[in-house]
């Protein structure tokens, strides 16, 4: 009894179809019997405000790095620009709905053992407050237009909330991850704009509609608009899906040189650890990170071709295998970037008489001291250790290994403890 409980608890906790479907009965059932005009403390609109904000945490959007975006921001805006007889709620009254309808939330994960998100829903909770006080000003300081009323007031608002929430949102949500790394902060807030954009204009999108349809549909309008936000969610987490899948593909191929023989066991994914730990310290954004990542794992794959692994070096050079490898990653139709750097991992990214070679990427030159490095120090014995490994490296720096990446693979290894 107490197993098939704890199973049922888990399936409600989840944010499933059962529980969304639930959420809005009851929100639609307060709506309706709620009376007209704002209803403060534990009136209808406040109740049922705080449960589709809670229903809209739980449904929450997967990012890069395991992070997730919330979806809560959408009912707490609405709610914030919400307009009732010619009135704005209290930025109180906004905050304790944003706060009861997150509290809900968190209550569930914990009954369903879910990870808790406090960081991420305060961030939410600020940028709500912050998107409130714009546009409790903006209504404030603008006039009323004679022939337009309330709805001038209503679209500048609107834009100012627009403006606030996405800059506010992007700029807590880089500075929550600041301890990743030592990237810029400038670079976390233009990939942090770049994921996040699209979930914000829908959010923006669905709180002004729901703000505005409030009036006329009453009962019926949160359920309805929880149409948009499930689609929402789904689609992003078929893109996460979508990234998994390539990861698990392009990670099976990599294995290919490894079972045949001609790469010591777990060389790729080292080397695309590693690669992934030096990007990160030299300030790569996400989408030139997962090009690094797939890059690194597949850097072997050309080796495939070699008939015997024992004559590997005696017939065929490191670069012909390059060669090789970017023309099978080329053949299928996807990852040019990953090609280019698979082909030019061997290059020297200095040439004799020249400053620095213009045409190698970053990424790989990454992977070239990845993988030297991996070659140095596996498998492990006299003369192999992480110090013994960076002192060849470093005599590479003069034409073959780029300082800044070989300096970047020294604090990566300190932070370590391994050297």
């Amino acid at each position: 009894m107490r197993r098939r409980l704890r199973s049922n608890l888990l399936s409600f906790g989840s944010g499933g179809v059962g529980f969304v479907a639930a959420a809005s009965g009851i929100a639609a059932i307060i709506m309706w019997r709620s009376s007209s005009g704002w209803t403060h403390s534990l009136g209808g609109t406040f109740l049922a405000f705080s449960i589709f904000v809670a229903v809209a945490e739980l449904l929450e959007v997967p990012l890069e790095r395991g992070a997730v975006f919330s979806l809560a921001l959408a009912p707490g805006l609405a709610f914030a620009v919400l307009r009732l007889n010619g009135s704005a709620a209290p930025i109180g009254e906004v905050a304790a709905v944003f706060i009861v309808g997150l509290a809900l939330a968190q209550a569930v994960r914990a009954i369903a053992r879910r990870p808790n998100r406090l960081p991420v829903a305060a961030a939410r909770l600020l940028v709500v407050l912050g998107a409130t006080a714009s546009y409790h000003s903006v209504i404030a300081a603008q006039p009323r237009s004679p022939s337009l009323g309330d709805a001038h007031v209503s679209a500048l608002g609107l834009f100012a909330v627009l403006v606030v929430v996405g800059v506010l949102d992007v700029a807590l949500q880089s500075l929550l991850a600041l301890h990743d790394g030592d990237r810029p902060y400038l670079r976390m807030f233009a990939d942090q704009a770049r994921a996040t954009g699209p979930l914000l204009l829908s959010s923006v999108s669905v709180a002004a509609l729901l703000a505005l349809s409030y009036p006329a549909l009453r009962a019926w309008t949160l359920p309805l608009f929880l149409a948009p936000l499930a689609a929402t969610q789904f689609s992003f987490r078929q893109v996460a899906t979508i990234r998994r899948n390539y990861l698990q593909t392009v990670g099976a191929l990599a294995k290919v040189p490894e079972m045949a023989g001609y790469t010591q066991a777990g060389h790729s994914r080292r080397v695309a650890d590693l690669a992934l730990a030096l990007g990160k310290e030299l300030g790569v954004g996400d989408p030139e990170l997962h090009e690094i990542e797939y890059a690194a794992l597949l850097h072997d794959i050309g080796r495939i071709s070699l008939p015997d692994p024992e004559e590997a070096s005696k017939s065929t050079t490191d670069l012909q295998l390059a060669l090789v490898g970017a023309s099978i990653i080329e053949e299928t139709g996807h990852f040019p970037n990953v090609a280019v750097m698979v082909r030019d991992q061997h290059e020297q990214y200095r040439r004799r008489g020249e400053e620095t070679n213009p045409a190698l990427s970053l990424g790989a030159k990454i992977i070239k001291v990845a993988s030297a490095y991996d070659d140095l120090t596996v498998p492990p014995g006299p003369g192999r250790t992480p110090a013994e490994a960076m002192e060849r490296l470093y005599v590479g720096m003069a034409y073959d290994y780029d300082p800044r990446v070989i300096q970047a693979m020294s604090r990566v290894l300190e932070r370590e403890g391994s050297l």
